[in-house]
């Protein structure tokens, strides 16, 4: 009698600890001081996922990406020198047929010596904001985003408002 209480004890603390250590995976990545004069509005270009186009606003990121059959969209939150985003993407594998993928990621941007900016963050899948891979960029100085609005549009292709951020 006294090994079953044991038993069923050691299993209930066991389930505990599973249960309270299933939660979404994230980084413990802390933000840091945003570099003088870096923003992450801007053109950037990935190796993994191509160019990215971000538009900052009021601490809020949307953008959109594209690489070969691959389009994403990303929204997300600014605090300091970290962008904590979600991300959405399409890929046509099959004509007429995309597959839809999302999770969370988060972006640190880094003044290199050369006085550069990149971006080296992370990305996963669901509500895991690593273990997908890595997501790297570089900053294109003489671009500007143009495009980075398309998803904020209204299905009849005008805006849904003069301010996307609103």
């Amino acid at each position: 009698m006294t090994m079953l209480r044991i038993s069923t004890r050691a299993m209930i603390a066991l389930g505990v600890f599973l249960f309270i250590g299933c939660g979404p995976a994230t980084t413990s990545i802390k933000p840091g001081p945003m570099p003088e004069g870096a923003t992450f509005h801007g053109v950037w270009h990935s190796t993994q996922y191509g160019r990215m186009e971000l538009c900052e606003s009021s601490g809020t990121v949307i953008g959109e990406y594209t690489k070969d059959a691959r389009h994403g969209r990303i929204r997300g939150r600014v605090g300091g020198d970290l962008l904590r985003f979600q991300w959405e993407e399409e890929k046509m594998v099959v004509r007429g047929r995309p597959n839809v993928s999302s999770g969370r990621g988060f972006f640190k941007l880094i003044r290199t010596d050369e006085g550069s900016d990149r971006l080296d963050g992370e990305w996963g899948y669901g509500d895991d904001e690593v273990g997908g891979g890595p997501w790297t960029a570089v900053l294109l100085r003489s671009a500007r985003p143009d495009n980075c609005y398309a998803s904020v549009r209204r299905a009849d292709g005008t805006k849904a408002s003069s301010d996307p951020f609103g």
